[in-house]
């Protein structure tokens, strides 16, 4: 019978997640994710598997918890505009504040690792499908409710936002400074005029 395991996997998660954030996949050591982790090498491998295993779970773990909290106010505020425009307004005040720069870690792998990685590649499309089409359904609600202009192509505007809501976390990534942030986020909304 095999044992039970002596850690909360929720924890190990999490740390693993702040350290592949914080430094990236490929300049993440083993010896990084053991000392951030609290698991020896023997108990991490025969858990989640090997790095690349374990980020995967990461990846998964952060779209659960992260991007899921991330997107709450652009899937429920019942006037679209106004969900887009606190998206926003919201992500650009959260990555000004803490002064870790750490953007998005799903938007950073991309970057890092879809180039040569088929698997993070397809994750990486996913997510943003995922955050196009919550975009698409938000500019659905303006556009019924009056708050946006009828005429605009839903699609298009959706991976526009989609899209600059990546360079918006890129700018916080590279350490961008708020009032940078901020111009590049109202000439976005810009277009929901």
């Amino acid at each position: 019978m095999p044992r039970p395991r002596a850690f909360d996997e929720e924890s190990v998660l999490d740390n693993a997640m702040n350290i592949f954030w914080s430094k990236g996949f490929e300049s993440t050591s083993i010896q990084d994710l053991v000392k951030e982790t609290g698991l020896n090498r023997a108990s991490m491998y025969a858990s989640f598997g090997d790095k690349k295993a374990l980020f995967l779970r990461v990846l998964d773990h952060y779209s659960m918890k992260i991007s899921s909290r991330r997107f709450v106010k652009l899937r429920e505020t019942v006037d679209g505009r106004a969900a887009i425009v606190a998206t926003f307004k919201d992500t650009t005040s959260q990555c000004c504040a803490d002064g870790q720069f750490k953007g998005c870690l799903m938007v950073n792998s991309g970057m890092e690792l879809a180039p040569h990685d088929p698997e993070i590649a397809a994750i990486s499309q996913q997510a943003f499908r995922r955050v196009e089409d919550m975009f698409a359904r938000a500019l659905k609600r303006g556009m019924d409710a009056g708050t946006i202009a009828g005429d605009k192509n839903i699609r298009v505007l959706a991976r526009f936002f989609a899209g600059s809501f990546q360079g918006v976390q890129l700018m916080a990534r590279r350490g961008g400074d708020r009032e940078t942030i901020e111009d590049y986020t109202d000439t976005i909304l810009a277009a929901l005029d």
